[in-house]
Parts: C-alpha cells; structure tokens; sequence
C-alpha cells in the first residue's frame, strides 16, 4: 500500500525566486533514492505538494519539509493509503499555478475532505498536462 499525503504551505520567497529551484532539485534527489513520488505546484504565495510512498518514508519527510524555513503556514489536507501511485514515474513533478487553478484549489480546500479529494484530482489533470 501507497500513503499519499498533500499538503500546502505559504512561501517566504516570491515564485521565481533562486529558492525554488534548490527545492525541485532536493526534492528529486532525495524522492528518486527514497522511492517517492509526488508533485509541487507554486502560485505567487505558496506551495501545495502531494507526496506519495511508503509510509515511513513519506511521514519522515513530511516532517522534515514541515520544518524547511523556506516555507510558513504547513497545513496537512489529506493523508491516505490506495493501492497504487498517482504520480507514477514523477520523483517531484513542477508546475506554476494559474491564478484560476490557484483559487479553484484554495475554494475546494474551504469545502473539507470532499473539496480535498476535487483538488487532488486537479493536481493530477495539471500534471498530466505537463507531463
């Protein structure tokens, strides 16, 4: 069994910033030896990332991020186990937000756990895109 955990988080740097690329590259690095799959979206304020492994691993890490100084606000919007991986063959997946997807995503995380399974479907249908 797969645990998936999504999370988001306001950022101290604007997108854009030198920051975010240290960030995707730890984050590749150390998810492709881990074996953790996931995605990170960046809007103009924050991060919102899903992250999906084994549950030690993906629960270690989470605390680890959860503590990065390069980031405020971590909120936990969903942990779950399912059979399989949705981001497959992505070790940490990027892509910038759109100001629409940005609020569809911030309107579905005030809805609770339903408007939070509607956006993790989104981050997929966006990565998919990119991918």
């Amino acid at each position: 069994m797969i645990t998936q955990l999504l999370y988001t988080s306001a950022s101290r740097h604007p997108r854009g910033h030198t920051s975010d690329i240290d960030v995707l590259r730890e984050a590749m690095t150390h998810n492709a030896r881990e074996g953790v799959t996931g995605y990170l979206l960046r809007d103009e304020d924050g991060f919102c990332q899903v992250l999906e492994g084994p549950r030690e691993i993906v629960e270690r890490l989470f605390l680890r991020i959860a503590q990065d100084l390069r980031h405020f606000d971590v909120v936990l919007r969903m942990r779950r186990t399912v059979a399989e991986r949705g981001f497959l063959g992505w070790s940490m997946g990027y892509a910038s937000l759109s100001p629409e997807d940005s609020a569809f995503l911030a309107t579905q995380f005030a809805e609770g756990e339903g408007g939070v399974l509607l956006a993790f479907n989104r981050i997929g249908q966006v990565a998919a895109a990119r991918g």
